[in-house]
């Protein structure tokens, strides 16, 4: 794929004229972001009458299988949201983004008049639960480096630099993300060791600091997503909370959308302060939730998986299986392609050729033994049992509104996705329409409205411009012109 730009003028007019958001590919319908996100491995079919050596190598295949969930559709929503949005602030075609650049080079934020469009939002769950495959899965559809050439029949030479993934280093230290963010942009713009090397040599993190914010600015990278964010309860004193402030400036004044990743625990590094707890919950908190045994999508999840056995001998996917298979996995899709794998190693190495529930409970005991405590902790349900293994700790009760299905893809949209794809004929179905929004109301008939009203707040609020602190503009409308 070239990283050379090409533009598609966009039919919103906050992204339009910018060459950043035309750069981005179209905006995708959720059925379509579904096939796209969608990887269906080749299916056994003949490999089966293979010898038990090469399929021994085949059923490594099933790591690469990518099912759509509803929660796919809704980070790919929430990260189209935010790419785009967090460039409304910063269009290089206008003046006011270089006079930005400009004070942030020379350390003279005083003078900028800059008002930051980056949101963000975060991701939780269990450990092996998906996460990290999902956000791969949607950042996948967007070049990482875009090279600018000529736009609207001048020159704009520049490198852009859409998303940047790093993990939160184990120890929890801001010097170790520092180092993390340079190695991730030489990745981005495949030329190892140019900027790592050169800040490898800086000792004062401060330094390192101004070097990470500078270089997000000067490449306009789109989103920063910042993985295993758990590790942060490892920092040391005052560690923590200088990397939310971090953070925080990085969306504010750089300008810059930030997305967080964790396990469960993560949760506690927002939840003391209230600042912090707002950023993260930007665009909302999406939680991969254990699933129930009865959940439509992962039973989808187990069919899918089922059709990729390579044993001699496939069994059918019985009532009775699939309770062993959730008894034994308690939903967790990482446990359940392990279990899936091992058992059809041991199947096949002791010449049992099919897949039942002796295979299955032995492979849980002798290969996924380690395993067993914190399964056994899921299954029971017990918070008591879970808080022994942090990464199992359920999420706080006040965060259940923000975590609503809100697709309207169908899991029957999703499922079809394969059968669409082994049959070689595109699905036809497209997702209800959903509802137009009301265009937000801009600042000029915002301040006729408060010189007209008696009570200016609450009729702010009414209209979404006043969040629930009355002293705190709502994230949705701050940006409105």
């Amino acid at each position: 794929m070239s990283n050379i730009a090409h533009y598609t003028p966009s039919p919103l007019q906050d992204y339009a004229g910018n060459p950043l958001t035309e750069a981005l590919p179209p905006v995708l319908t959720e059925i379509d972001a579904a096939r796209a996100i969608a990887y269906f491995p080749e299916e056994p079919g003949a490999e089966r009458l293979l010898s038990k050596e090469l399929r021994l190598h085949c059923i490594d295949r099933i790591r690469q299988l990518v099912q759509p969930l509803p929660i796919h559709l809704e980070l790919e929503s929430a990260l189209s949201s935010i790419l785009r949005s967090g460039y409304v602030s910063r269009n290089p075609v206008h003046a006011t983004t270089w006079r930005h650049l400009y004070t942030l080079s020379t350390n003279r934020r005083d003078l900028a008049l800059f008002q930051s469009s980056a949101s963000t939002f975060s991701l939780v769950g269990l450990s092996g639960i998906g996460k990290t495959t999902a956000l791969n899965a949607v950042l996948s559809l967007y070049r990482q480096k875009i090279v600018h050439c000529r736009y609207q029949g001048k020159e704009f030479l520049h490198t852009q630099i859409v998303w940047l993934k790093i993990e939160c280093p184990f120890d929890g230290s801001l010097s170790g993300l520092c180092h993390a963010f340079f190695k991730a942009i030489d990745k981005a713009l495949d030329d190892p060791g140019r900027h790592a090397a050169r800040f490898r040599r800086k000792a004062g993190i401060l330094e390192m600091i101004q070097g990470m914010e500078q270089l997000a600015s000067t490449y306009f990278i789109g989103t920063v997503v910042i993985d295993e964010l758990q590790h942060l309860n490892a920092a040391k004193t005052g560690g923590k909370d200088n990397m939310l402030n971090f953070f925080v400036n990085l969306i504010n004044s750089i300008g810059i959308p930030v997305v967080f990743s964790g396990t469960n625990s993560m949760i506690n590094l927002f939840a003391d302060i209230l600042r912090n707890a707002r950023r993260a919950c930007g665009q909302g908190m999406y939680d991969f939730r254990q699933p129930s045994e009865s959940d439509a999508t992962w039973n989808m999840l187990v069919n899918v998986i089922w059709e990729y056995q390579w044993v001699q001998k496939p069994a059918a996917l019985t009532p009775e299986l699939r309770a062993v298979l959730y008894d034994l996995t308690q939903g967790v899709t990482d446990f359940l392609a392990k279990l899936m794998i091992l058992g059809q190693r041991y199947a096949i190495q002791a010449n049992i050729e099919t897949l039942n529930e002796q295979v299955f409970r032995h492979v849980a005991d002798t290969k996924l033994k380690l395993l067993k405590p914190a399964i056994a902790a899921l299954r029971s349900g017990d918070p008591a049992a879970m808080r022994k293994f942090e990464d199992l700790l359920p999420p706080d009760e006040q965060l259940e509104a923000m975590m609503k299905d809100d697709t309207s893809v169908s899991i029957s949209d999703l499922a079809a996705l394969r059968l669409s794809r082994t049959n070689g004929v595109a699905a036809e179905t497209s997702p209800a329409p959903r509802p137009e929004k009301q265009m937000p109301e801009t600042v000029n008939q915002v301040s006729r409205l408060i010189a007209a009203s008696p009570d200016p707040a609450s009729a702010l609020a009414e209209r979404g411009w006043l969040a629930k602190d009355v002293f705190e503009f709502s994230d949705t409308y701050r940006t409105g012109t």
